[in-house]
């Protein structure tokens, strides 16, 4: 099926929501334990909802401040208005906004939208990625001198740090680079582009994991599980690996280690 329509609303709308956006006082609050949100994610948020409805009234919304208890069913637009509401806030440009499309069972469209950066990135199923319109893949990056890890997730909310410390500690006996951004909607992003040889998450929102995943697919990224599986929305734990080395260390040094010991 053809989502060049779909893009093109995103292409028009996302940019111009969030400029405007930022133009409103901001305001901030917490909806949890250290979970910020701004008036910023409202405004977008609502506001993305309102352009899609207008133009598809009969899809659904799965998105974090509005409507984070439904499922996912039929065509249904998943919407985070800002990834990285708490670097936001502290005026730290780690941040984007991101949409997805689900349709007949899986991500078909990605859309993600970062200001600091001038970046937009975006991919239809089947048709690879691009970055500011220009199609690109992982083998387009390689640089096996500098292997770079990017993680998110570890927060008071993580109940198993396990992968995070096998990963640091990978890190320092290997003399890998490590990086956790704040952003997993930005860090899969950079990913995709080939700048991190591993990504590493806990977390399992919907909202924050779809418009990555399927960038990091349509770029050429290998995902896998803790059972060294391919990675299926849901799994508790998301692996990317840049190519076949990465795969290879996730499995020997932090699978295995974890199984064994």
């Amino acid at each position: 099926m053809n989502y060049n329509n779909e893009l093109n609303l995103l292409k028009t709308i996302t940019k111009q929501i969030y400029e405007d956006a930022i133009l409103t006082v901001k305001h901030t609050s917490f909806k949890g334990e250290q979970d910020i949100v701004t008036s910023t994610d409202l405004y977008i948020e609502r506001h993305l909802i309102e352009k899609i409805k207008l133009a598809f009234p009969n899809d659904f919304i799965h998105s974090e401040e509005y409507h984070n208890k439904t499922v996912l069913k039929d065509r249904t637009w998943l919407i985070d208005p800002i990834d990285g509401t708490s670097n936001y806030a502290a005026h730290l440009g780690l941040y984007v906004v991101q949409i997805a499309l689900y349709d007949k069972g899986d991500i078909v469209l990605s859309y993600i939208y970062a200001p600091s950066f001038n970046k937009t990135y975006y991919a239809i199923k089947g048709e690879g990625a691009y970055l500011n319109d220009k199609k690109y893949h992982v083998s387009d990056k390689q640089d096996p001198s500098n292997f770079m890890i990017s993680m998110v997730g570890l927060s008071h909310k993580s109940s198993d740090i396990t992968y995070f410390k096998k990963i640091i500690d990978l890190s320092i006996d290997h003399k890998f680079k490590t990086r956790m951004l704040g952003s997993i909607g930005l860090e899969l992003a950079l990913t995709s582009e080939g700048i991190f040889n591993l990504f590493y998450t806990n977390v399992t929102n919907l909202w924050d994991l779809c418009p990555g995943i399927l960038l990091v697919k349509e770029a050429g990224y290998i995902l896998l599980n803790e059972k060294n599986e391919p990675y299926q929305l849901q799994d508790k734990n998301l692996f990317v690996c840049k190519d076949q080395k990465s795969v290879d260390i996730i499995k020997n040094y932090i699978l295995l280690s974890v199984i064994s010991g």
